[in-house]
This record gives structure tokens, sequence and C-alpha cells, in this order.
């Protein structure tokens, strides 16, 4: 059979409207469906028996043995003794006031865009996404490696021991107190070691041994005597120095430089510094991996 004796085949595409037609027609006989309609009312009531469970919920507190057990606790760790029977129905009752006005607050959307309520809930995540698993106890050899590494934050501070005068500003003001200092240091002799009957009284000690900068700061504040007082020569009357307290003549008696302990005399330091360390090392990475569970959107120019 050639191609001249071949008859051509009939186009048997639809013109668009009919398949409009076609769907529209398929899509009102299956409104009409009984089953269709008997689906759709079933998603209905189920969307209704959520949202009436989600209500009845709410209103519904239980008060379980395992929450009176917790509030007993609490009671005993606050007070340390055990709740009589009356006190624990009063817990109870305080306990239930409080969830009665929570969910009414909850029901009344009252935690939305309340920053006192969001600060709360980030500190609660924060202790239950912190120290989920504890690191792994460190070796001695890791511990030794640790302790080279932060020898800094071993060292021992310099310590002086020392006597001093005081002299308060009182009702003359501080240039007259500071005159009295200046009058009292041109009269010692510098083998007196201690004079504090030349001054006023001080609420605190005249004479003091391995004090460190630290408690310089702790005592006299940030003060020109705190500032001083380790870099004065022993063995001499100076100032007069200020403090928070006024004026102050000291003499230096003894000085301890600055000295790095030996390993095993700060070993359980460098314990508990390198498990806090990788704590919270294990903390970060634990954040890290919950972070990349969200997606970041910034709206206009970061600054």
């Amino acid at each position: 059979m050639t191609a001249d004796t071949l008859e051509p085949r009939p186009d048997v595409r639809r013109p668009p409207g009919a398949i409009s037609s076609r769907i529209r027609a398929g899509s009102e006989r299956l409104i009409r469906e009984p089953l269709v309609h008997f689906f759709a009312a079933g998603l209905v009531l189920f969307a209704a028996y959520e949202h009436h469970r989600a209500d009845t919920d709410l209103y519904r507190i239980e008060v379980t043995p395992q929450r009176v057990a917790q509030l007993v606790a609490g009671y005993r760790a606050e007070f340390g003794g055990e709740p009589s029977p009356q006190r624990v129905n009063q817990l109870v009752d305080r306990y239930v006031d409080d969830e009665v006005l929570y969910r009414e607050g909850l029901a009344r959307k009252l935690d939305r865009d309340d920053e006192i309520v969001r600060r709360r809930v980030v500190q609660k995540m924060q202790f239950l996404q912190q120290d989920l698993a504890a690191p792994a106890e460190p070796t001695e050899s890791e511990l030794a490696a640790y302790y080279r590494a932060h020898r800094a934050d071993y060292v021992a501070p310099a310590a002086v021991g020392f006597s001093h005068i005081f002299f308060a500003d009182g009702a003359g003001g501080s240039e007259i107190a500071r005159r009295r200092a200046l009058a009292v240091l041109a009269s010692l002799s510098d083998a007196a070691t201690r004079a504090p009957d030349r001054g006023d009284s001080f609420p605190d000690l005249y004479d003091y041994s391995g004090f460190s900068p630290d408690a310089a700061r702790r005592l006299f504040g940030d003060s020109e005597l705190s500032r001083r007082l380790f870099a004065l020569p022993p063995g001499r009357w100076a100032g007069p120095f200020r403090s928070s307290y006024g004026w102050h003549l000291v003499r230096v008696q003894t000085v301890e430089p600055a000295k790095i302990p030996a390993f095993d005399a700060v070993r359980p330091r460098v314990r508990d510094a390198m498990v806090a360390s990788r704590q919270a090392a294990a903390n970060r990475e634990s954040f890290q991996a919950l972070r990349a569970r969200f997606t970041v959107v910034r709206d206009g120019p970061v600054r």
C-alpha cells in the first residue's frame, strides 16, 4: 500500500470549550455526591470537637497526687519542715487559684507580645537546653595541658603587709583632713611600725598581712590608695593617699611578689575550670543545633 492510498486520520482533538464543560460537569456531579457531603460534614464535626476539647482541657484543672507531692516538696525546701494537712490544703487552693488565673490569661492571649513572659520563657529554655550531658572527666595529661595553656589564670597576685593611719574628712572637709595627715607624716619616724592613735578611728583594721589587690579594691574602693599601695617601698611611711573613707598614711611592712603555684597545688581549680569550659562548649554546640532549625529573615538593612 502506498502513501497515496492512505486515508487521512480524523482530528480527535476537542476544542478548549468542550474540555472546560466536561470539567465543570464533573465538578457539579462530585458536589452532588452524598459521600462528599458526608466527608465534609465529618471534617466540620471533627474541627468543632477538637475546638471543644481544647476549651474543655483549658478549663479542667486536675490536682494529681504528683502535683500535691511537688507542692509539698517546694514547701519543704523553703521552710525546712513538713506542712500540716491544713497547710497542704492551703497550698493546693493557692495552686488552683494561680492555675485559674494562668489559664484564663492564656485564653485571653495575654501571653502574646509580653516582654516579661518572653524573658521568662527564654530563661526556662536556657535552663532546659544547658547541661544536657555531663562532659567526660578529664585525664591527668589533659589537666596538665590545660594548666600549661592557662597558667596565667592561676598566678597568685602580689600581696603586702602594712599598717595605716586614717584621717576622716569630718566637719572640716577633705582638704583639712589631708593637711592633718601631712602634718603627722612630717613628725613620724620610719622606725615607728604603727601609730593608729595619731589619726582617727577607722571602721576596719589598722594592720593587714597578705593583702591582695582584690582585697584592697573591696575595702578601699577603686581609689588612689588601692592603686598606689602595691608600688610603695617597704619600711617607710608614705602618703597621704585618698580612699573611699578618707585619707591614709601607709607603712608597708612586707612584700610578697606574685608567684605561679605548682600544678598539684591548684589541681582541683584546674579540673573545675576545664570541666566548666567543656560544658560551656557543649552548651554552645547544643544551642547551635537548635538554632539551625530556624530560618531568620531580616527586614531592612542590618545595623
